[in-house]
């Protein structure tokens, strides 16, 4: 496995990237002027719903839209005793694919193409330690078949950051593995109550089973696949409005980690890139 030159250039950003999450950094304006008594914790709200407006939809690395047209994503969820339920869909204003390996019945149409339900249960297990497990239906208007996941995974909160690792596997049609390292940090900022400058960091592992089908270029060549895959950044500020809703702009990229990895997403992205900036406006409310 070697790496391009175009990939040594977004591992530098990477690391970068890291070494902010990773020194503790705080803007100016974030830290109180005077000590202040800590304030009683809240009891968790059970009921999240959020919309995301963005420029493109990309899924581990892969872009499911052609980036010409707006996509929203509105997200439910609900939360009682560690168990959580969500419903997640992608609407495309007007998908397209110039893909000769993404053939779509519906070029140019308003889509609401994936619908993915998420049911999982999540315990701390000791302090800042943390274990989860669930499943994953995808309901795939774009695919020959829709897919289903089950997952499980850690996560442990640092001074500095938090980190999680998931093991998710596919069970129906795509049989394989994904297996996602996440960072992140959440700075607080001293403008507003309440307001905060998300950051995020994630590198993802794939394994895929299926020689027959594994499209593997945009020549269209199949074979299995074992690689890693794609690393993402991100970052997103939340703007209180309320006691219940926050708001703001957020944006990541997404990049291949290998040269096969490139020529995979290529090969199966419906714009024919391996890297990608997408961001948009998010919107949340917690009840």
């Amino acid at each position: 496995m070697k790496f391009s030159i175009s990939n040594r250039k977004l591992l530098i950003c990477t690391v970068i990237f890291l070494f902010l999450v990773f020194s503790g950094f705080i803007p100016a304006g974030a830290e109180e002027s005077a000590p202040q008594s800590p304030k009683p914790a809240e009891a968790p709200k059970p009921f999240t719903a959020s919309l995301d407006v963005l420029n493109q939809y990309v899924f581990r690395g892969l872009a499911v839209s052609k980036g010409d047209s707006a996509v929203f994503q509105p997200s439910v969820s609900l939360t009682l005793y560690g168990f959580t339920a969500n419903i997640w869909s992608n609407m495309d204003t007007a998908q397209r694919t110039h893909n000769p390996n993404i053939p779509l019945t519906h070029q140019g149409d308003f889509r609401c193409n994936e619908n993915d339900f998420t049911f999982s249960y999540t315990r701390e297990l000791f302090p800042n330690f943390s274990a989860t497990a669930g499943t994953v239906y995808y309901r795939l208007d774009y695919a020959q078949w829709d897919a289903f996941e089950v997952f499980g995974g850690a996560s442990y909160t640092l001074p500095w950051f938090t980190t999680a690792f998931t093991m998710y596997r596919e069970v129906a049609h795509y049989p394989g593995w994904w297996f996602q390292l996440d960072i992140t940090k959440s700075i607080p900022l001293g403008y507003i109550e309440g307001m905060s400058l998300d950051l995020g960091a994630s590198f993802g592992y794939l394994i895929l089973e299926d020689k027959v089908k594994t499209v593997l270029d945009l020549a269209g060549t199949t074979g299995d696949y074992s690689e890693p895959h794609a690393g993402t950044v991100n970052a997103a500020l939340k703007i209180p409005i309320n006691q219940w809703v926050t708001l703001g702009p957020k944006i990541g990229l997404a990049f291949p980690l290998t040269d096969a990895a490139s020529k995979y997403l290529i090969g199966n992205s419906w714009d024919k890139e391996d890297v990608h900036v997408f961001g948009g406006f998010n919107v949340t409310a917690n009840f």
